[in-house]
Order: structure tokens, then C-alpha cells, then sequence
């Protein structure tokens, strides 16, 4: 699916509030970082690397997995073994990269086109209208996220 076909199913989510398709990108983008966060566990956003003392962390290092268990330490950008093994490999989630213009690919499954709808179109609700009800209905939309993303997982839907 590229960025285009996705900034189309957003604009009908959203009623066009955005002047330009090319508008949309940071909210595509913003929806990216939310769904690997949530999908941090996924197979598919899991990456194995060895790692030796001060080696740089990945740009698209988003965690451990598990969080705890390896014998090194982050400080800053650098890994730090802190046992006596010179190397040691790990398991980490990675985020998917961003878009920069409409004819990009979107970087997950299209099974997650819906949620990633869901995601770019609330955060443009959101941030055009403010109205007292957005800032009390955070809760159900997360509610509504994890739904939507069980659902294209082929789980049931709640």
C-alpha cells in the first residue's frame, strides 16, 4: 500500500481536514511510531544482533526483548557489556522507518492499513477540532486500537 492510498482512507476518516494530502505525512508518521510501539512484541519487528562492548545502539532500536536477563547496559547511544563476555547477542523490537512523500510504500502489512487509519485520523481530529470531549476519549481510542489491531492479527474483536 503506498503512502497515497493510505493519506485517501484517512481523508474520508477525517472529513479532508487537512488542506494537502502531503499534510498527512506527519500524522501517517506519528501513527508508524504508535503501532511499533504497540506492536513491539510482533516477530515481525523483532531484530537478533551481537553486540560487542561500546557498540553504537541501532537507529531503530526501540527496546530489549526481553527487557531484562542480558548482562549490558545502554549509556546514551552505546552499549555496555557489563559482564565478562566479550560479546553478547540480543534480541530487540525494532520501530518501522517513516514515509517522506506519497508514493512510498507504508512500511507494515496492509492488514494494519485499518489501525493505521484509526491512528493518523484521531491525531487529526484531535489536533484540528480540541474540543473538551477529544482530551476525555483518549482511553476508549487506545481501547479501540488494541481492538482494531487483534482484529487484523485475525483475533477476536471486542
Amino acid at each position: 500500500m503506498t503512502t497515497q492510498e493510505l493519506v485517501n482512507l484517512v481523508n474520508l476518516e477525517a472529513d479532508e481536514l487537512l488542506d494537502t494530502d502531503e499534510d498527512n505525512i506527519p500524522y501517517i508518521n506519528h501513527a508508524i511510531d504508535l503501532l511499533s510501539f504497540f506492536l513491539s512484541d510482533d516477530p515481525s519487528l523483532i531484530s537478533v544482533a551481537t553486540v560487542k562492548d561500546k557498540d553504537d545502539v541501532p537507529d531503530n532500536f526501540q527496546r530489549l526483548v526481553p527487557l531484562n536477563g542480558y548482562p549490558l547496559r545502554i549509556d546514551g547511544k552505546k552499549f555496555r557489556i557489563i559482564s565478562s563476555d566479550r560479546k553478547v547477542t540480543i534480541r530487540y523490537s525494532t520501530h518501522m522507518p517513516h514515509v517522506s512523500s506519497l508514493e512510498d510504500e507504508i512500511p507494515f502489512k496492509e492488514m494494519y492499513a485499518g489501525c493505521l487509519v484509526l491512528i493518523a485520523s484521531y491525531l487529526i481530529k484531535k489536533k484540528t477540532y480540541i474540543p473538551v470531549q477529544y482530551c476525555q476519549e483518549d482511553s476508549t481510542f487506545v481501547q479501540q486500537l488494541m481492538a482494531a489491531i487483534k482484529q487484523a492479527q485475525g483475533g477476536e474483536q471486542k
